[in-house]
C-alpha cells in the first residue's frame, strides 16, 4: 500500500469511536475559568477547529449541541467522510476535510479561529508536520484565542518506551499478515515472550512486562494507532511551554478537573515542596515527576489576562450545573494518586437535595449558596468539580439551550439511538445544556429507543425488545460470575434488571431535565 499521502501515519485501520469532553469548546472555557483566566465567552460566530478529529464523533457531538460553526481536518478520508455523514444527521454547519496539515493550511478560505484542539496526535506525527501545525496557531489563531493540546508525557512513559520500539520494530520488520490487527498481535505476541526471556532490561525496568500485559487487554483498533506510527514521541511539559511561546501562546492551564484537588494527589510534603517554587512552569513540571504524568491535557491562549479572584468567584457564581445520574448513584469516594477518599457526606449530600428538590434543574452556584448557608462558596464549588471530573454533572453553556441547538440535538441524538440496534460504536448522546456529550451505553440506548420513540414503557418490554436485537447480533449477556446466559429467560431477566433501573423516575426525570429528546413524551 501507498502510504505517502498518509506521512506514515497508520490509516490502514480505521480509528476507534471514542469521545473526548476536553475538546469540548465550553469545557475548555469553564477550565480556563477555574485557573483564574480570562477567555470569550460563547457566542454564536464562535469558530472553532479539530485537527486529527478521527471519526469526528466528538466534534459532532460539539457542533450539534452548540451554535458555534466547526471546522476540522484528518486526512483519512473514511474518518472525514464518517465525520460528514454524522455531521448531515444534526445539521450543523460544519466543514470538515480531508486535507493533510499542510493543505489545510493553505487553504484560501479558512476564518480567524477562536479555538483550536489537537487531541492525541502531537504524539505521532512527524516533526515536519508538527511544524505546520505551530505556523497554522500562529497564522489562523485569534488574539485571545485557546488552543487545547494533549501529549504523552516524558515523566510517565520513560520506562515503556523500549517496550513501544520493540513492538513496532516487530510490527515493521516481521509482519507476514496482510491483516494490520494480525501483525499487532504478532508483535504483541513476540514482545511478550522476548520479555520473558529474563533480558537485562526487566531487571533494570520491572514494569516494562506489566506494561506490555496491560496492552494486550486493549482494542487492536487503538493500539494501531497509538503505538505503531513511524512517529511515537513523549514530551516534557516545559518542551511544549517553550515551543508554544514561540507563536506567541501562554500556558494556561489543564483539562483535568482533579489539579483542583491537591490533597488527593500529594502529601502534605510535596505540598510544601511545590509551593516553594516560584516559577510557575517550573512548579508544573515538577508535579508531573511527583505524579508519574503519562499524558497531558493543556491548554494555552494567546494574551493570557488573570482574573482576579473576586472576578473569578463571581464569574463562577454565574454557572449553572446540571445532573446526569441520579443523587443516589453519586459516588461516595474519589481515586487519586495517593489513593482512595471519602467525600464528605455532609456536602455531597445537601448539595443532592436541592437538586431532588428541583427535579434535577439546572442550578447555579449562586443559588446553591442562596439555599445552602451553612455550606461556603469554596466548598460547593469544590464538590461540582470533583462531581464534573466523576461524570455525575456537567457545567451548562446557557441555562437554556437555544430552539437551534435543541432541534440539532434531538437529530443526532435520535440518530445515535437508533444506531445501537446495529453496533456499539456510539456510546454518547448530546446535551444541549451544555455543548457536552454524555456517556450512554448501548443497553442505556436502546432503552431510550424504545421507551421514547417505540411506545414501549414497561421493563417487560423492552427487556424483550433488547433481547431481540441481542440476538440479530449475535450477543450474549453475562451473569454475576462473568459466564455467559444462554437460556432466553434468564438473559431477558437480567437484562430487565438494567432496564428497570434506567426507567426508574428519576432517572427520567433527568433525561426531561437535560432536554435529550424531543419533548413528546
Amino acid at each position: 500500500m501507498d502510504m505517502a499521502w498518509s506521512n506514515g501515519y497508520q490509516t490502514e485501520v480505521n480509528y476507534t469511536y471514542g469521545y473526548y469532553r476536553d475538546l469540548s469548546p465550553n469545557y475548555q472555557r469553564f477550565c480556563l475559568l477555574l485557573n483564574g483566566v480570562d477567555c470569550p465567552s460563547s457566542q454564536q460566530s464562535h469558530h472553532h477547529c479539530e485537527l486529527g478529529f478521527g471519526q469526528g464523533v466528538s466534534i459532532n457531538i460539539h457542533a450539534a449541541g452548540s451554535d458555534s460553526i466547526f471546522w476540522g481536518t484528518d486526512f483519512n478520508p473514511a474518518h472525514a467522510a464518517h465525520a460528514d455523514q454524522l455531521a448531515d444527521y444534526s445539521h450543523a454547519q460544519h466543514y470538515y476535510f480531508d486535507d493533510s496539515f499542510e493543505e489545510l493550511f493553505n487553504r484560501s478560505d479558512l476564518p480567524q479561529f477562536d479555538s483550536i484542539s489537537l487531541h492525541g496526535i502531537w504524539s505521532w506525527i512527524s516533526y515536519e508536520n508538527q511544524l505546520i501545525i505551530l505556523k497554522f496557531i500562529r497564522t489562523y489563531l485569534k488574539p485571545n484565542g485557546i488552543v487545547y493540546i494533549s501529549y504523552n508525557c516524558e515523566t510517565g512513559w520513560a520506562a515503556s518506551m523500549p517496550v513501544r520500539e520493540l513492538l513496532y520494530s516487530h510490527y515493521k520488520y516481521a509482519s507476514k499478515s496482510h491483516s494490520p490487527v494480525k501483525n499487532v498481535q504478532d508483535a504483541l505476541d513476540f514482545s511478550e515472550a522476548l520479555l520473558l526471556k529474563d533480558p537485562l532490561l526487566i531487571k533494570q525496568n520491572p514494569l516494562a512486562l506489566s506494561k506490555l500485559k496491560s496492552l494486550k487487554e486493549k482494542n487492536p483498533n487503538y493500539l494501531i494507532h497509538e503505538y505503531f506510527n513511524k512517529d511515537w514521541k513523549c514530551f516534557s511539559f516545559q518542551q511544549i511551554v517553550r515551543l508554544f511561546e514561540e507563536i506567541k501562546l501562554s500556558y494556561a492551564g489543564t483539562t483535568d478537573l482533579l489539579v483542583h484537588v491537591e490533597q488527593i494527589n500529594f502529601s502534605p510534603e510535596q505540598t510544601e515542596f511545590l509551593n516553594r517554587i516560584e516559577h510557575p512552569i517550573l512548579k508544573e513540571q515538577c508535579r508531573d515527576y511527583f505524579t508519574a504524568a503519562q499524558f497531558r491535557r493543556d491548554l494555552y491562549i494567546r494574551g493570557k489576562n488573570i482574573l482576579t479572584p473576586l472576578q473569578c468567584k463571581q464569574r463562577l457564581r454565574e454557572y449553572y450545573f446540571v445532573a446526569l445520574r441520579p443523587v443516589a448513584a453519586w459516588p461516595n469516594t474519589i481515586q487519586g494518586i495517593l489513593g482512595e477518599f471519602n467525600l464528605i457526606e455532609e456536602i455531597y449530600s445537601e448539595i443532592g437535595r436541592i437538586y431532588v428538590e428541583e427535579h434535577y434543574r439546572a442550578i447555579s452556584i449562586a443559588e446553591l449558596e442562596q439555599r445552602l448557608p451553612d455550606l461556603s462558596y469554596e466548598k460547593i464549588l469544590n464538590a461540582l468539580v470533583v462531581l464534573c471530573h466523576c461524570g455525575y454533572m456537567q457545567p451548562c453553556q446557557h441555562n437554556q439551550a437555544s430552539e437551534s441547538v435543541l432541534q440539532r440535538a434531538h437529530k443526532l441524538n435520535t440518530y445515535l439511538l437508533e444506531q445501537s440496534q446495529f453496533h456499539r460504536n456510539y456510546t454518547v448522546l448530546v446535551n444541549p445544556l451544555t455543548g457536552m456529550g454524555i456517556e450512554m451505553t448501548q443497553f442505556e440506548q436502546l432503552t431510550y429507543l424504545c421507551y421514547f420513540f417505540k411506545g414501549l414503557k414497561t421493563a417487560e418490554e423492552v427487556a424483550d425488545y433488547i433481547q431481540n436485537v441481542l440476538d440479530q447480533l449475535a450477543l450474549f449477556m453475562f451473569d454475576e460470575n462473568k459466564n455467559i446466559v444462554r437460556e432466553r429467560e434468564k438473559s431477558i431477566a437480567r437484562i430487565r434488571d438494567s432496564v428497570s433501573e434506567y426507567l426508574n423516575p428519576e432517572k427520567l426525570q433527568i433525561i426531561k431535565q437535560l432536554q435529550l429528546f424531543n419533548p413528546e413524551f
